[in-house]
């Protein structure tokens, strides 16, 4: 076996081992819909409210393979390890119950469902629950959005959905995170490849779905400058692609993962809030009226995006606000001028001089 080999798989396993920790975190059986709102800017142009959904089905199928999945991904965690069927049947109703009760169709113009997972994936969602939960929305509201991995956006997937609504009220997303192949397998144990992202985009756009591609800022084993470029050039290359809306995900510090054993081991920490500001500037201006979105999540805190401190919260607000409203001209607000700025170019240049582009083997 070759060295680069046999590298990568000690690293998988490493991830693997994180993964049936993590396992035993979670409860065999539980029926909770986690739920939130969120300020969206709607298909009609008007800036309204989005009620999200998680729902219990068990998860992610690819964080389940021996490899453990993806290096900072502890979602999975929330989900219960056996959904009955009755669980599964019962969503709908659930769901729908959940949304009037929080305000209605008055109240929201879009749902989204997630699944700590792929909805489109049969694993988790048997077709007959897909089409039930989408059927209860789709004259209520303008948009319903689900989340998917590339390799379940198929004709007779997205036939299933599309069977019982219309394309161009639905959105899916797609954790692509980077478009550099060498990242995503090295730094995110991602699983697919540029390529067939590509693949997946240019399949929903044949049925007038909308799509919106997610990044991830900061992956491990990558310097916070090369973090930063990599998030814009996955930008870049997602418009091209011609991509609907664009979502900028700092990561934050899950529980059992490969990124909290570096973060613990003080070899990796969450990234800058100046940089999630840069990506989300520079990712705009290229995108022209594509929706460009970046709410970090666990901002301001330890196991988070973060500056400072004192500018912090300004930051986290007004990326909230400038992602349901789309107005570049918020991302210029004075509120955002704080001395850390030195600081952090100081330290993302020093950074990436002594480290260079970042991607090593800790396994």
């Amino acid at each position: 076996m070759r060295a680069d080999e046999n590298k990568s798989k000690v690293y998988t396993q490493e991830v693997g081992k994180l993964r049936i920790y993590s396992t035993t975190l979670r409860k065999e059986y539980h029926d909770k819909i986690i739920n939130w709102v969120d300020q969206v800017l709607l298909p009609d142009g008007t800036t309204g409210e989005a009620l999200t959904f998680v729902l219990p089905t068990r998860g992610c199928k690819y964080a389940t393979a021996s490899h453990g999945g993806c290096t900072m991904c502890t979602l999975p965690t929330d989900n219960p390890l056996a959904p009955t069927i009755e669980l599964l049947n019962s969503l709908p109703k659930r769901t729908l119950e959940i949304f009037n009760k929080k305000g209605g169709k008055e109240r929201f113009g879009a749902v989204k469902f997630y699944t700590s997972g792929s909805f489109l994936d049969r694993w988790e969602l048997p077709f007959e629950n897909q089409r039930n939960i989408i059927s209860t929305f789709v004259d209520i509201v303008q948009e319903i959005t689900i989340e998917t991995r590339c390799e379940y956006v198929t004709k007779k997937n997205l036939d299933n959905i599309t069977s019982v609504m219309d394309p161009q009220k639905l959105t899916v997303a797609i954790g692509q995170e980077t478009t550099n192949d060498e990242i995503n397998r090295r730094s995110i144990n991602k699983g697919h490849t540029f390529k067939q992202f590509k693949r997946a985009v240019k399949k929903l756009q044949s049925y007038n779905i909308r799509v919106k591609g997610y990044i991830l800022l900061k992956p491990v084993f990558i310097s916070e400058l090369t973090a930063l470029k990599d998030a814009i050039q996955t930008g870049k290359d997602m418009i091209a692609l011609g991509v609907d809306s664009i979502s900028i995900n700092p990561s934050y510090i899950g529980k059992a993962t490969l990124m909290e054993k570096l973060f613990k081991g003080d070899e990796y920490s969450p990234p800058w809030l100046w940089t999630v500001y840069f990506a989300t500037l520079k990712i705009k201006e290229l995108a022209g009226d594509i929706t460009v979105i970046s709410d970090p999540v666990a901002a301001g805190s330890d196991r988070g995006p973060s500056n400072c401190g004192k500018c912090d919260k300004g930051f986290k607000r007004i990326l909230k606000e400038f992602s349901s409203k789309q107005n570049i001209e918020i991302l210029f607000d004075e509120e955002l001028a704080c001395s850390c700025q030195e600081v952090y170019r100081s330290a993302i240049n020093t950074e990436h001089i002594s480290c260079g582009f970042g991607v090593t083997y800790h396994y």
